[in-house]
């Protein structure tokens, strides 16, 4: 079993500690904590400590622990100015000889910046050593206990979760709320869950908790075709147009794309030294937006744009009028973010929502339904560990009184605008506080076409998707950035399937008019996208980079599970993996997906992969029946999960009906495999002894055996 429900019999040392000040002094109060012994099935508890009274709320369910710190100044100890909170929970002596603990560190946001704040990966801990996590955190001990602890809900502060060997603390940045006697200052809640199984279960679980807190309910993850990626700010009119005529001529995209996102470069932001913030098109689109929206619309698919909602950069006439709409500084001028060069615009302040309800109506009536809102961190804190604006360092809002509060503020204005049809998509924004609000989420950095980049290249992007699995689907739609084509063949191919097997969206960024064969069939091939994550599952086994991804299929009739090997070294590897931890059977059809050839194996023996240096392979198994079975496509990766509908034998005609799915993304062709004591009659046989046919949508095979009483070697 992977999960084991947290029970009375696991106690926990709970302790939680108030870090303020009182406004009249310079220096800070010293530091007031509280600790005792709490089990699991306790309500919680409540004490005196200094200048304060704590109480611990908790609720204990079969999947964790989920608590609640509320903090009141005493009658007596005046007002204070509350910095952080933190509750920590001790594990006791889980530490073995030799061995560290693996700890999942989840990024700030996902982002372009070269800070360790944008970095979400896996990594050893050393006894001693502790590693900073955002919105949640996991460990693995070397003895097998697994623990996950996070914000339950992120309304009103963020949460840093800072991870240790035998101690997880959970840290909520309260920004000098301003608390007098008589107030209750309520935290946001914290999650907290253990388990001897599996880490993955527990951080999934977790996402579920948050999802709940927030009402999210994420839809389908969008395909498309988007700009940046490969064009940078090179676009116009004309690339446009080019583009999607294009697109409509090549069969194995045209029925996939269902967006097209147009990115920087088009607004009057270009041309004026990116100075302006009034989102109007440049002359590069001399008749608007709109027209270009409906010439989209007529292909049946949605246009999309990118913008900067809440940054203000230094010299615009909009701050120069209205610098009483930017975030704050104590002493009242305008915030600097992004290193000074720019502002930010409190959304909660009412002239500065008038004007973004104002600009987001424009789109609405440009008939824009995919919206790419950039930068989101400049409202938060664009740098949380930054000296000059991290969250030690107080900012004013109009209308809230933490920068969590005032960034869901905006995205619920921008939402209301839009409605729930449109799709937002969250750019370089932290995670969890956007839960609830937006579509689709990134969870890694920039993508550049190459192993190692400038900035991050397809390694690091790769570390980023596979580590925030566990939000897709549960609390937004992940966006692993544009699917490109990379500097050679292999490396392509490994960030194709990590794209692919996230679940997330698929954007395109490529020019279409100049693909070779083989990028047009890997864009393809990943295209549109399934919308269900593959879990990392060896992802807490050692400190390296996880291995071998699992996503399981299963309809009436029909089960099987794709397998993802990825190498991350410089060399080819030969890969063995434990069959049974993707689909237990005691005989497993092995097809192999990018190399389109299959073989027959026992289910309790390793699977072996040959895997190029930096590249992945991917595999489809399927449990061995007695009857004939689809065995693989070359339509699409997921391997029959769109292309068609499932299979249908006939054990009284001997006859297996297999249909094209009638919105199936292309064209392309199918593998039956055949057993020994069958043989097919009129069909094109190979000399590996399986049957292809040509898969099209909407159109049904019906494929008749007879008995082989020669038999053949399986």
């Amino acid at each position: 079993m992977l999960y084991q429900p947290v029970g009375a019999t696991l106690p926990l040392v709970i302790a939680v500690a108030v870090e303020a000040a009182r406004p009249t002094c310079a220096l800070s109060d010293a530091l007031r904590a509280v600790a005792e012994r709490w089990e699991a099935t306790a309500h919680g508890w409540s004490a005196i400590a200094g200048h304060w009274h704590v109480r611990l709320s908790s609720t204990s369910a079969a999947d964790g622990i989920a608590l609640r710190v509320l903090l009141e100044p005493r009658a007596d100890s005046g007002a204070w100015s509350l910095r952080r909170l933190e509750l920590s929970a001790s594990l006791g002596d889980v530490a073995a000889a030799g061995e560290p603990t693996i700890a999942l560190r989840i990024a700030y946001c996902g982002a372009h910046s070269r800070s360790g704040a944008s970095r979400s990966y896996i990594a050893s801990l050393d006894p001693g050593m502790t590693l900073s996590s955002w919105w949640v955190g996991a460990i693995r001990t070397p003895g097998g206990l697994s623990v996950v602890l996070g914000a339950e809900e992120s309304l009103h502060f963020a949460t840093e979760v800072v991870l240790g060997a035998d101690v997880v603390t959970a840290r909520q940045h309260l920004e000098g709320w301003h608390a007098v006697p008589g107030e209750v200052v309520e935290s946001d809640g914290f999650w907290l869950a253990r388990t001897d199984g599996a880490a993955q279960v527990l951080l999934e679980q977790f996402a579920c908790r948050l999802a709940a807190a927030h009402h999210a309910r994420p839809g389908a993850s969008p395909s498309g075709w988007g700009s940046w990626g490969h064009w940078l700010e090179r676009i116009d009119l004309s690339l446009m147009r080019e583009t999607i005529m294009t697109l409509d001529g090549i069969a194995g995209l045209k029925r996939s794309v269902q967006v097209i996102q147009i990115d920087d470069g088009w607004s009057e932001m270009l041309e004026s030294g990116r100075v302006a913030a009034t989102w109007r098109p440049n002359r590069r689109f001399p008749s608007g937006i709109a027209p270009l929206a409906a010439e989209i619309r007529r292909t049946g698919r949605d246009c999309g744009l990118w913008l900067l909602p809440f940054t203000v950069n230094a010299g615009s006439t909009l701050l120069s009028q209205h610098p009483e709409w930017m975030v704050a500084t104590e002493e009242g001028e305008p915030f600097q973010v992004g290193g000074g060069a720019s502002y930010c615009l409190d959304p909660t302040h009412p002239g500065a929502a008038a004007w973004l309800r104002d600009l987001f109506r424009n789109f609405v009536d440009w008939d824009v339904r995919y919206l790419k809102l950039d930068f989101l961190r400049a409202l938060l804190s664009p740098d949380p560990d930054g000296s000059t604006d991290g969250f030690d360092v107080r900012r004013r809002y109009h209308g809230a009184r933490t920068r969590v509060e005032a960034y869901r503020a905006g995205l619920m204005l921008i939402r209301e605008v839009l409605g729930d049809a449109t799709t937002i998509v969250a750019c370089s924004a932290p995670a969890a506080p956007g839960a609830g609000l937006v579509s689709t989420h990134r969870v890694g950095p920039d993508i550049e076409p190459r192993w190692v980049g400038a900035v991050s290249g397809v390694r690091d992007a790769a570390r980023a998707i596979i580590a925030n699995w566990f939000w897709h689907g549960r609390t937004w739609v992940n966006d692993p950035d544009y699917l490109l084509i990379c500097d050679s063949e292999p490396v392509t191919r490994f960030w194709v399937t990590v794209v692919a097997m996230s679940g997330g969206s698929v954007v395109i960024s490529a020019d279409l008019a100049d693909l070779a064969e083989w990028e047009e069939r890997y864009l393809a091939f990943a295209t549109p996208a399934v919308g269900r994550a593959a879990t990392p599952i060896d992802l807490f086994s050692s400190a390296c980079d996880p291995r071998l991804l699992h996503l399981p299929f299963d309809r009436p009739g029909e089960r099987w599970a794709m397998i993802a090997v990825l190498n991350w070294t410089d060399s080819p590897i030969i890969e063995h993996f434990d069959i049974q931890l993707a689909l237990r059977a005691e005989s497993v059809h092995v097809w192999d997906a990018w190399r389109l050839h299959h073989r027959v194996q026992s289910g309790t023996a390793a699977g072996t992969a040959f895997v190029e240096a930096q590249s992945a392979g991917l595999f489809r198994l399927t449990e061995v029946a007695d009857h004939p079975q689809v065995i693989g496509t070359d339509v699409h990766w997921a391997q029959g999960w769109l292309e068609l509908e499932a299979p249908e034998w006939n054990a009284t005609e001997f006859t297996l009906t297999v249909r094209g799915a009638s919105d199936g993304p292309r064209e392309g062709l199918a593998w039956v495999w055949v057993p020994p004591q069958l043989r097919a009659v009129a069909a094109d046989l190979e000399p590996s002894g399986l049957v292809r046919l040509i898969v099209t949508p909407g159109i049904t095979h019906v494929l008749r055996f007879e008995p082989d009483l020669a038999g053949r070697p399986s």
